[in-house]
């Protein structure tokens, strides 16, 4: 297993700044393509994105497949550093085993368990926020869930693009290059937390609504959850399918949600 002695082991400041700064760049790369594609797919499925992808505007299953598309930008920043960097060893990938369903199932609970601890987290900084300074903090919101709020069949159309895209996409940058990188400059631990961190960052672009730390914390949670199951399995696929599963779950939820009269967990 990947997870061995030594967990920290900085590596030499030429080693750190190179590693640091590819990370920087492979998230950067990954968003401008996500932009670049989502404009082709656009342009391709004659969809008017001049003012934003809206579903309101735009039908369901093309709005779905354009932000299927934006994260195939995602695949191939993440492919492309290794192509050219020639480092393909930097993301574990093997051939999967039975054991990594149940390892998904393992992740998916993990983030289940870290969200809801955030969440307590959230809510108690959120109440000494307003205590101190006397101002409501209101929790970050994803702009597809806010969005699908209004047209719930939105969160169904939404389910295959997590699982088959968004999850492997964002994994592939962010455990895989990413998390790859910063454990060669800092040893697995800081290595994790530091992607965690930056994959809670990158979430930013997400938010529609409410303050953007409390997202921001939440997501760093979750790649905690992701980058421990990814280190132990040693197999990318693994917090993919998790990652998938968990944003499908969160769309069902909501769509649920949205067409009873029941009420959100928690």
């Amino acid at each position: 297993m990947a997870l061995s002695p030594p967990y920290v082991s900085v590596a030499d400041g030429r080693t750190i700044t190179a590693s640091v700064v590819r990370a920087l760049a492979v998230v950067a790369g990954a968003f401008l393509l996500a932009g670049v594609f989502s404009s082709i797919g656009a342009t391709l499925l004659g969809v008017d994105i001049q003012n934003g992808l809206n579903p309101t505007t735009t039908p369901l299953p093309l709005y779905a497949a354009v932000n299927a598309i934006s994260f195939v930008g995602f695949v191939l920043a993440g492919v492309a550093y290794l192509q050219i960097r020639d480092d393909q060893s930097l993301v574990y990938l093997r051939r999967p085993r039975p054991s990594d369903l149940v390892w998904a199932v393992v992740g998916l609970v993990g983030i289940l368990l870290a969200s809801v601890v955030m969440g307590a987290v959230v809510e108690l900084l959120s109440d000494l926020a307003e205590t101190l300074f006397g101002a409501a903090v209101e929790t970050g919101q994803n702009s597809i869930v806010t969005q699908g709020r209004e047209n719930p069949a939105l969160f169904l159309y939404m389910v295959p693009v997590a699982l088959l895209f968004v999850g492997p996409a964002e994994e592939l940058v962010f455990r895989g290059v990413v998390q790859g990188l910063f454990r060669r400059a800092f040893g697995v631990v800081p290595g994790l937390v530091f992607a965690s961190l930056l994959f809670g960052f990158g979430h930013y672009l997400a938010i529609s609504s409410g303050s953007a730390w409390t997202y921001i914390l939440t997501a760093s949670a979750l790649g905690l959850v992701l980058g421990a199951v990814y280190e132990y399995t040693e197999s990318i696929a693994v917090p993919a399918l998790a990652h998938g599963l968990w944003n499908s779950g969160i769309f069902l939820v909501n769509y649920y949600v949205a067409t009873t009269a029941a009420t959100m967990p928690g």
